[in-house]
């Protein structure tokens, strides 16, 4: 626990350039990994070898120390770390990295060695998950007084196959005033065992008829056992009585739904 504290703390204490985990590249700082995401399907105690590639193309040198941590996305979309282990679907506590710290001349790439072994038994089923972080020692360059650290990562989920269960729910919906229209509020819960992606949409209805629809941003992750609270605004409405749908297409069979009644006074 003390360790992951002062890995943190080193990455709020250097300029850190952090990248989302989709992202391969660290932002112009020359470190790049890959595969930067990688969905891997493999049976409970069967033990899995699979290379990672980082790859320096900055003119110097660099000094590169690996981190395995557990992540969730918050319901409004942001990453969060925690050490591994500190998650009930964490793939790390199964997994190790080797080498976990190596120099990476300048134009070359280093492979490492992600091993999972996952134990047998029958409750390990549908998706775990986790991050690998791959960091350099932090510089400072001639004529600056900020050290810098670039920092990728690699994200990685492994599936039990045929565990996989999809499934999505509408828990919460609200309309509210806001600036210049309406906004509405949906809280969608993945009541599955794997990570989705969402997109949809929100139609306005009066007597039945619709008069407004709303489409929500697509690829919204929901991780497993996560929520996400989307919020898209509308056009102003006239005093009266309005239903507000909401579709979700999660990537079930099926999409799910919501509605409610609101007043616009």
């Amino acid at each position: 626990m003390a360790q992951f504290r002062r890995f943190l703390l080193a990455a709020a204490v250097a300029a850190i350039a952090v990248l989302r985990p989709q992202s391969a590249d660290s932002v112009g700082l020359g470190i790049d990994v890959s595969p930067a995401k990688l969905d891997i399907s493999s049976d409970a105690g069967r033990s899995l070898t699979l290379p990672i590639t980082v790859h320096n193309s900055a003119p110097d040198s660099a000094h590169i120390q690996a981190t395995m941590v557990d992540f969730g996305v918050g319901p409004d979309g942001s990453y969060q770390y925690q050490k591994v282990g500190a998650r009930p679907y964490s793939l790390m506590r199964f997994a190790s990295i080797n080498p976990r710290e190596f120099d990476l001349p300048a134009g070359t790439s280093q492979q490492v060695v992600f091993t999972i072994l996952m134990p047998e038994g029958e409750h390990y089923s549908g998706e775990y998950a986790g991050i690998v972080f791959f960091q350099t020692r932090p510089s400072r360059r001639p004529g600056q007084s900020v050290a810098f650290s670039a920092r990728v990562a690699s994200k990685i989920y492994e599936t039990i196959p045929g565990t996989s269960v999809l499934s999505g729910v509408i828990t919460k919906m609200s309309s509210l005033a806001a600036s210049g229209g309406r906004a509405y509020r949906v809280i969608f819960h993945n009541s599955g065992n794997t990570h989705v992606y969402l997109r949809g949409s929100i139609t306005v209805q009066k007597n039945g008829q619709p008069i407004d629809q709303v489409a929500m941003e697509n690829n919204m992750l929901v991780e497993r056992g996560g929520d996400r609270t989307i919020q898209v605004n509308g056009k102003a409405l006239p005093p009266g009585q309005y239903q507000a749908v909401a579709q979700i297409d999660y990537g079930g069979k099926t999409d799910t739904g919501g509605v409610i009644d609101f007043t616009v006074r």
